[in-house]
């Protein structure tokens, strides 16, 4: 559709490059529509309860800390979930159910 030119311009050069970058692009409303039938189709994180979050502990042989470092969140936060005080919100649900269901090694890549 478009040609490239000949000059010097970087700034044309890279206007170029967008242009047939965007022209390349496919129909977004559909990838939109697959998106949403894929997110649908997936139940939300299991809830934890304090309980639950000390047995993925004592199963994988980790410490508070240790747990809180994998999931990027504080060792104070890991406490207050095994105590009742917070529970985990959905990212870290997530990630405790793939741990659950995966094992430790998953959080190594």
């Amino acid at each position: 559709m478009f040609r490239k030119r000949n000059n010097n311009s970087k700034v044309l050069n890279m206007v170029e490059d967008d242009l047939h970058a965007i022209n390349e692009v496919k129909d977004v409303s559909m990838s939109i529509r697959k998106f949403n039938k894929i997110k649908y189709q997936y139940l939300p994180p299991k809830r934890y309860s304090k309980v639950g979050i000390a047995r993925i502990r004592s199963k994988y042989h980790v410490s508070q800390a240790v747990l809180a470092y994998l999931l990027n969140a504080s060792e104070s936060t890991v406490r207050k979930w095994e105590i009742g005080d917070k529970e985990p919100g959905g990212a870290n649900s997530r990630l405790l159910q793939i741990i659950e269901k995966k094992g430790l090694e998953v959080l190594s890549a």
